[in-house]
């Protein structure tokens, strides 16, 4: 079990290190919805991101049993681990240069006119179409599925890697709900941050969680 929460832990640090979700909860909060937009969103992230773990566990769980081997789950890691790498290497080359601005997503435009209900379906959308956060779920999902555990220690495993990989976007989220307005120039500095750093703090993390799969892939293989 301890084994299998240390290898789902980098994939939960992947999603939450993951930029665009952190920056559109921040929106969130600094817009007029504020904290109710916020954990409307952080509620969505929450649900999806367990559907999606449950789904990939299970059909990990499936595959292994119906070859009679962890085989084919072991090539799928590694197959998953080779897409992140190369995507790590083009998110690389297309980081903003010198002090030029990351360029964020036409529809952020829209978030400070949303409610409660659209901030929830943001958070939805943003997690079950976003391929890296498919991809995260599915590295911590084949993991979990193939490592034969019992049903409990699987919701347990499936719970910490949700948990975790939804911290960032619980972090603006309670600060205004204990700080207030107080929070906002904070929020505003790390809003900025992230959208300069963007696309630099995703290529190391898909780097770095593209070679981890690869590794469990080639032991899965043994």
């Amino acid at each position: 079990m301890y084994e299998v929460l240390g290898d789902i832990i980098p994939f939960a640090v992947g999603v939450a290190l993951s930029p665009l979700p952190v920056i559109a909860a921040l929106l969130l909060v600094m817009a007029p919805v504020g904290a109710r937009g916020g954990l409307a969103f952080l509620t969505a992230r929450l649900l999806a991101f367990a559907a999606l773990t449950a789904v990939f566990a299970w059909a990990s769980d499936l595959v292994d049993d119906a070859a009679g081997s962890t085989v084919p789950a072991a090539i799928a890691r590694l197959v998953l681990g080779c897409v992140l790498l190369v995507w790590a290497v083009l998110k690389w080359r297309g980081r903003p240069q010198g002090d030029a601005e990351g360029k964020l997503p036409g529809w952020m435009a829209s978030i400070d006119a949303m409610r409660a209900a659209a901030a929830f379906r943001l958070g939805l959308v943003l997690t079950v179409v976003n391929p890296k956060e498919i991809a995260f779920a599915a590295g911590a999902g084949f993991t979990i599925g193939g490592a034969f555990l019992g049903a409990g220690e699987m919701v347990l495993a499936g719970a910490v890697f949700v948990l975790l990989a939804c911290a960032s976007v619980a972090v603006p989220v309670l600060a205004v709900l204990i700080g207030g307005e107080r929070t906002a120039p904070n929020l505003a500095e790390a809003r900025s941050w992230l959208v300069r750093n963007n696309a630099a703090v995703l290529a190391i993390v898909l780097l770095v969680l593209g070679a981890m799969l690869i590794g469990s892939g080639l032991s899965g293989l043994d």
